[in-house]
């Protein structure tokens, strides 16, 4: 209980010197399914079969020049009524407060987390919502996402807030510290593997010939809550990985245990739309049940020390990476940070040398760096994962039938002058982390970047990318190897069903290129 209240003072701490500022509702944009009721926005998206994935309600801009490099708290209370959707790959639809923000060019988007189902109370809903020092513009939407439904909100207002996650503090002029061997590593290159019960000695052979010198080795696939199903599984994952490690050493290639499903999963990952249960009680979003349930926390940390025990001292082991991609908006019983931070000293006592690798929030996100604070752990590697701009990387990967059906009038192109997307925006987006680095003489790890399979001049992508992670000499893993065709560099063609290449696609040749920066055995 120590740690909820600790958390939660902490993040309070951040926003009492802040006021709120109210968004009046006559000065909301309303769209066809919006209007205001008695001093309540009301909105009203009729069931429809195949619903395209849009923000339909209303929305409110707030002025750039006041959130440059600021966080915000965007607070409303929200009532809503079979919100619904049938959508099968979409995981972010629902009711919900969804920022479209613009900074060099580039939209991102961040979101409040979303509510599905029928909650005929008035909830008050609080998320946090972080900007850019390039920041063009912030748009609010209120509304639906790729859904159908009713949902209202009132009191709308906004306040800048401190963020904070963590009940320690750092020492003035905090520098990381790192061993003498960590130190004199060279950079590593290489690649996210498959799921982990597929992966094979050959394949880790035909990657050492590739001249690929780093696996990260994802431990995932799987969401059950019971923690005796989820153990067995670990239990299997583990196993397959010990018998991989002799073949990891021999070829000299390095690996990173990740453990990419933590125990408890994400809430999102739960109940279906409209279910009773803690799911809905949560929102269904993306934060991780072991934030705020101790069950699946002490899971988790049981998890690493058995992985530890298990792994401890191996040849070729990069290091520890925690929990892949954190994605915490809202106050919670164990902050993303926090629980990283309990973990790492929790891995200390039982190994003090192998490298911990600790996750920025916002699913490791670039901008999340600007808030991320260093721990006071030896030999910590802070790792982030490059997908922007995600409308580019990501094309044809959730809304697949739509973007199939016009491929390839529906294909958008890298480098693009009209979106301003090319080298220098790629660099601009990674600032926060050079400036991290800098600050704080820490290690990076870029642990997943990637552009689709069809996406057009994914080579030049990759290249560019990667060319900003060489200038500051991070270690890096591509996403994916031999995992799925949309990622694979050893396909090529239309998203439909793109075969195997008979030749080495340009993709493939930019990391084989790259990989003969490794350094030889």
């Amino acid at each position: 209980m120590r740690r909820f209240v600790c958390c939660l003072v902490l993040m309070a701490l951040g926003v009492l010197a802040q006021e709120y500022t109210t968004i009046p509702l006559d000065t909301i944009r309303l769209g066809d399914s919006a209007k205001i009721e008695n001093d309540v926005l009301v909105i009203s998206v009729p069931k429809t079969p195949g619903i395209t994935n849009e923000t339909r309600g209303a929305t409110y801009d707030l002025k750039p020049e006041l959130l440059a490099g600021k966080t915000i708290e965007i607070s409303t209370e929200m009532r809503y009524k079979n919100v619904g959707s049938d959508t099968k790959t979409n995981p972010n639809y629902g009711a919900k407060c969804l920022a479209r923000i613009s900074s060099d060019g580039a939209i991102s988007y961040q979101s409040s987390p979303p509510c599905r189902g029928t909650k005929t109370e008035w909830t008050t809903v609080a998320s946090y919502f972080t900007c850019g020092k390039s920041i063009e513009a912030f748009h609010l939407m209120l509304g639906i996402q790729q859904g159908w439904g009713n949902v209202e909100f009132r009191n709308l207002r906004w306040r800048p807030v401190n963020r904070s996650y963590v009940d320690y503090k750092l020492p003035e002029n905090f520098r990381c510290e790192y061993t003498k061997e960590v130190l004199e590593r060279p950079v590593l290159r290489g690649a996210m593997s498959s799921v982990p019960l597929k992966m094979t000695e050959m394949d880790i052979r035909d990657f050492a010939s590739w001249g690929g010198k780093l696996i990260r080795f994802q431990l995932v696939g799987y969401t059950s809550t019971d923690m005796k199903i989820y153990n067995e599984w670990m239990d299997q994952c583990l196993d397959h990985l010990d018998k991989l490690a002799p073949v990891f050493a021999e070829c000299k290639v390095w690996f990173i245990i990740d453990v990419h499903s933590p125990p408890g999963a994400r809430y999102r990952h739960a109940a279906a739309p409209g279910t009773a249960g803690k799911a809905a009680e949560y929102g269904n979003d993306p934060t991780f049940r072991m934030m705020n349930i101790d069950e699946y926390y002490e899971e988790f940390k049981k998890t690493w020390r058995k992985i530890v025990h298990r792994f401890k001292g191996r040849p070729y082991l990069y290091g520890y990476d925690l929990v892949n991609e954190p994605a915490q908006t809202t106050p919670v019983k164990h902050s993303y940070l926090q629980l990283q931070y309990e973990t790492a000293l929790l891995i200390r006592e039982l190994d003090p040398d192998t490298p911990i690798v600790v996750e920025s929030n916002q699913w490791a996100s670039p901008i999340a760096f600007t808030y991320l604070l260093p721990i006071p752990v030896k030999n910590v590697i802070y790792q982030v994962h490059m997908y922007q701009p995600s409308d580019y990387t990501h094309q044809g990967v959730h809304n697949k039938e739509k973007y199939r059906k016009a491929y390839p009038a529906s294909a958008i192109l890298y480098p693009n002058p009209e979106k301003k997307w090319d080298f220098n925006f790629l660099h601009n987006t990674l600032q926060p982390v050079v400036d991290f680095q800098k600050k704080y003489g820490a290690r990076i790890l870029v642990g997943e970047f990637s552009a689709t399979t069809w996406a057009p001049g994914a080579e030049k992508y990759l290249d560019d990318v990667i060319t900003v992670f060489e200038e500051y000499g991070w270690d890096w893993t591509y996403h994916a190897f031999r995992e799925w065709v949309g990622w694979s560099v050893e396909h090529e063609g239309p998203p439909h069903h793109p075969p195997l290449a008979k030749e080495d696609t340009p993709r493939k040749k930019v990391l084989l290129k790259w990989f003969t920066r490794n350094a030889k055995p």
